[in-house]
Order: C-alpha cells, then structure tokens, then sequence
C-alpha cells in the first residue's frame, strides 16, 4: 500500500528508505521547542506519516530551518543515518542556497559578510561582532539577482519603497545567521521581526527567506543529489 504526504505546511519532494527531503512551508515549526508540546510541527507530520506505515518508524532530526523560514529540510529515517549525517555534514553537502528579499538596495552587488556569532539562549537571540569576541565564526557570501524601486508614492503606506533579491550562500550554519548578517550590513529581511523592522516595511505578511537549494552526497549511495524548492510567490511581489 502506497501512502501519500498530504499537509497544506509540509510537501514532499524526496524518500527512499534512509531519508525524507520535504518542502516547508512559512509558518511551522522544524521541531517543537519544549519537551511534551503537542504543537503540530513538521517532525509531528512526518512522524504520523512514517507511523501510518508501521508504528515501530521513526523520524530523526538532520537539520532544522526557523518556523517563518521556507523551504528545502531534510531527515532521517534511522538513528544511524541522522548521526552520520549531523557528524559529517559540512563534508557532505556540496550546495546550500538560500534566497532572500532585503530592506533597501546594497552598494555592493556581491560579496561576503564574515562576522562572529554569539547566541544568547536566554533571550532567543544572536548577537553578531565582527572581531572574535568568543562567538562562532559565521560566513555568508551573498550574490545581488534583483533590486526594485517603487515609485516613491508607494512610501505613503511603506517607509522602505526599495527591495533587493539576494541568493545566499553559507560557508558555516550558525542560529539566525542569514537574519542577523543581512541586518549587520544595514539590509534586514523583510519581515524579520526580531532582527529588522518586521511587516512595518513589508506589504507581504511574511519573513522573506527561503531554503531554495539542497544539494548533497547521499551518505547509503554516494551520489550527489539535488533538491530545489521554487522562489515563493510573496518574493515576486516585492522584486
């Protein structure tokens, strides 16, 4: 019997008997954030649906993605293969590109922001220096794909009339580090609540940030596999 993945939140894109690859979407969760929580996540979802299958299946976390952040998640079916995977996974993946729309037009179309990284757990954020002061070292390439001037009557209802489309490369994967090295260079995402401006200065109800590109060797074949999730909708709007 086949069974089918069916959630509004959660497509997909991906299985065989080690792993699941899925599109997610804005919104939910990778995994709930407190022990016993019955918040449906995309772990829940996927869980349910290995269960459906055979009540001894399980779901294991590889990497995670935060709730308004879209796009392209991995996970393991077995213990073993999430441990390999988390152990060696700098060594395995050989693409990981994000998409991003940002506050504002950058002087410079293309470059690297390379700064050190400090969360504090406490309060659920992440501090960014651009000297070593004890964090983790964070590197961001970033690429300029499409920059959009709005007519300056537009700013009656938005302060922030400019938008630029970035495709982001990631050299290491630190907690926020897109969020908080895109806000370090005075460009927030749109819609990032807790590093820029929120929906202030975005006429989308949205973080705009989006896992487009996974690409890795797969740890039981060997073989490079590619995974890509298209520019959400939301993104058009704005560039």
């Amino acid at each position: 019997m086949r069974y089918e993945l069916k959630h509004p939140k959660v497509q997909l894109l991906y299985e065989d008997e080690n792993l699941l690859v899925v599109n997610k979407e804005r919104g939910i969760l990778s995994v709930a954030t407190h022990p016993g929580s019955t918040q449906q996540t995309v772990f829940s979802i996927l869980k349910a649906y290995e269960r459906r299958k055979n009540p001894r299946n399980g779901v294991y976390v590889v990497h995670r993605l935060d709730r308004e952040t879209s796009g392209v998640l991995v996970w393991a079916k077995n213990q073993k293969m999430q441990q390999y995977m988390r152990a060696y996974w700098r060594e395995i993946v050989t693409k990981r590109t994000y998409v991003a729309v940002v506050e504002g037009v950058l002087d410079q179309k293309e470059g690297q922001i390379r700064t050190w990284l400090t969360e504090d757990k406490k309060n659920c954020v992440t501090y960014s220096s651009p000297y070593d002061d004890g964090g983790q070292l964070a590197i961001t390439n970033y690429k300029v794909i499409k920059e959009n001037h709005l007519p300056s009557a537009d700013s009656s209802i938005h302060r922030f009339t400019d938008y630029t489309l970035v495709e982001l490369h990631l050299e290491t994967g630190r907690t926020n580090q897109i969020r908080v090295h895109m806000a370090s260079i005075g460009h927030p995402v749109v819609g990032d609540r807790k590093y820029g401006h929120g929906n202030d200065n975005s006429p989308v109800d949205r973080l705009c940030l989006h896992a487009k590109v996974l690409e890795f060797i797969h740890p039981a074949t060997e073989q490079v596999v590619h995974f890509e999730s298209p520019i959400p909708k939301e993104f058009r709007k704005l560039v």
